[in-house]
């Protein structure tokens, strides 16, 4: 949920969508109260998980009765299950739709990207070329920001280790972060993960006090979630980053890899790959870089949406 709705926040800012012309239809979660308090212009949704069938069919009727009340001119959304009720009540609607599939995706649409395949009137986008059909590649969430090195490089002294909000433990990475930065005060958001071991670790940050402590450290170190990789971004660090693996049981598949390795390319990660350990080197390698946002995409696809969901 949190990097969905990460990728979804910062693509329509990048492309200049008027916050007058948005309406969110999000679940309830600290993230998106966070960033949408004040904001009139909101339908919170029971939240629906991975190939929940039936958490989709249960938002179908609300999701009709909200389209149905809002008549938007637009629906524009990325690769969830929290967004087939919406993608079905546009289609009967004949809304247009615009379908941003994740950045997580790289060699092909996700389940929820094939149904959109399937409805008329959707512009389907992909963050690289080559799926075929309908499908064009369009800038990602990702190309809302450059690194460029710092001049001097800057001392580590504090580290922000981030693991998501993943149901899969990831002692791996723990075990690295701490065999790596001894003497380095580091703020923890574990998740899921717990070593039973005595040390006390956090396992939730708010939103708001995960952007300020990545703002405010030498460096961050992620997993390979979107969402978590976003907020560093966002908060001006580029991120050293611990792919989850299958092959550990961290994840389901390996798309964090696929995923790590593309942004490595772009100079937006600094990657440890599966042949390494987590070490000093990656740690100032990502310290020495610092990021900036664009103000708006360089190749912006044009949504005039009043539904984001």
């Amino acid at each position: 949920m949190r990097g969905h709705f990460t990728e979804l926040e910062l693509l329509v800012e990048s492309h200049g969508i008027d916050l007058a012309d948005r309406h969110w239809a999000v679940p309830r979660h600290p993230q998106t109260v966070h960033r949408l308090e004040g904001h009139d212009d909101v339908t919170w949704m029971p939240r629906i998980y991975s190939r929940d069938l039936a958490g989709a069919w249960r938002n179908l009727r609300q999701a009709f009765a909200l389209h149905r009340r809002l008549r938007p001119s637009r629906v524009v959304t990325t690769g969830a299950a929290q967004a087939v009720p919406h993608l079905l009540a546009a289609a009967c609607h004949r809304t247009p739709i615009t379908y941003v599939e994740s950045v997580a995706r790289l060699d092909g649409p996700s389940l929820t990207g094939r149904l959109a395949a399937r409805l008329p009137r959707a512009q389907l986008l992909a963050p690289r070329a080559g799926w075929g059909g309908r499908w064009t590649e369009a800038a990602d969430a990702f190309s809302a920001f450059v690194a460029a090195p710092l001049e001097p490089a800057p001392a580590v002294s504090s580290a922000v280790v981030a693991l998501g909000g993943e149901n899969f433990p990831f002692p791996r990475a723990v075990r690295q972060v701490e065999s790596a930065l001894r003497g380095v005060a580091i703020t923890w958001q574990v998740g899921s993960t717990d070593l039973a071991d005595g040390v006390v670790r956090n396992q939730w940050l708010s939103p708001s006090d995960l952007e300020d402590a990545m703002a405010a450290s030498s460096v961050v170190i992620t997993h390979g979630g979107a969402g978590s990789i976003l907020t560093s971004l966002a908060a001006g660090r580029v991120p050293v980053v611990l792919p989850r693996t299958a092959e550990h049981g961290e994840a389901c598949d390996d798309h964090q890899v696929r995923m790590t390795e593309s942004l490595e390319q772009r100079g937006l990660a600094v990657m440890v790959h599966g042949d390494e350990q987590l070490d000093l080197e990656h740690v100032r390698r990502a310290a020495s870089l610092q990021v900036s946002r664009l103000a708006r995409l360089a190749d912006p696809t044009e949504l005039a949406p009043e539904l984001v969901a």
